[in-house]
């Protein structure tokens, strides 16, 4: 029976086989169905962290009253102040888009009387100016905005660290592969293939969870300070090496 010989070291898988093995032998037809003879198959993980360029932020206005009508009004008169705050920091009505407006009946719990109404208007805004994002939420916030919800940062364009996390990747597979050969008596060779998986990409995100229902609350004695972090960029490649 021909000899075959697997060894799986850390995310790599180590295939040795007889020139002479059987087609019959069930468990190198198994193996054969994974990799090729005479290969080294490893996995490697590359992590870059980006400093975002880009923030989405969602914030709007909410007002309640007895009137639907005025509820809507409230809101409204409010939006007018937070949007012409938002043209002020130079936000283009492209980058502006509405992600919620409504009226809806409520009544606190516990408390008796006739229906209120509260209005709310949410915006979904992309700001590119991310050193003036704190800036940017206190003015909004004086000018009417009661609801700061998110802030999460991002990357305009993701591909460059993408590729500089795979470069990475591809780069750590080399030592991988000639420690698991040399364990096997062997000799790691030239690459045979190499498969790309999809990339993670982590963003940094603040959320406010509470209802701010005043302007001031949302600010600070000396300006609201936000921390953008780093944008994490993970990518995964499996490659096949020959094995000497």
């Amino acid at each position: 029976m021909a000899a075959l010989a697997a060894a799986v070291a850390g995310a790599g898988l180590l295939y040795l086989s007889d020139a002479n093995g059987s087609a019959d032998d069930t468990d190198a037809v198994s193996a054969e169905e994974t990799v090729q003879e005479g290969t080294l198959v490893v996995r490697g993980e590359g992590n870059v962290s980006v400093t975002p360029d880009l923030a989405h932020i969602r914030l709007g206005a909410e007002a309640a009253d007895s009137s639907a009508d005025k509820a809507q009004s409230k809101v409204s008169e409010q939006m007018n102040g937070v949007r012409e705050q938002l043209k002020d920091f130079g936000v283009e009505e492209e980058n502006i888009q509405t992600a919620n407006v409504g009226v809806y009946p409520y009544r606190e719990p516990g408390q008796e009387g006739e229906e209120q109404f509260r209005a709310q208007h949410i915006l979904e805004v992309e700001y590119e100016e991310i050193d003036n994002v704190g800036e940017l939420l206190d003015a909004v916030a004086k000018a009417g905005a009661n609801r700061i919800e998110q802030t999460r940062f991002a990357l305009q364009d993701e591909s460059e660290a993408e590729q500089q996390a795979l470069q990475k990747a591809i780069e750590k597979t080399k030592g991988k592969a000639a420690a698991m050969a040399e364990s096997a008596g062997k000799e790691s060779g030239e690459v045979l293939q190499i498969a790309e998986g999809d990339a993670q990409i982590q963003f940094p995100m603040q959320e406010v969870a509470e209802e701010q229902s005043a302007a001031q609350d949302t600010a600070e004695p000396n300006g609201t300070s936000v921390e953008a972090g780093e944008v994490e960029v993970v990518q995964y490649v499996d490659v096949v090496y020959q094995l000497k």
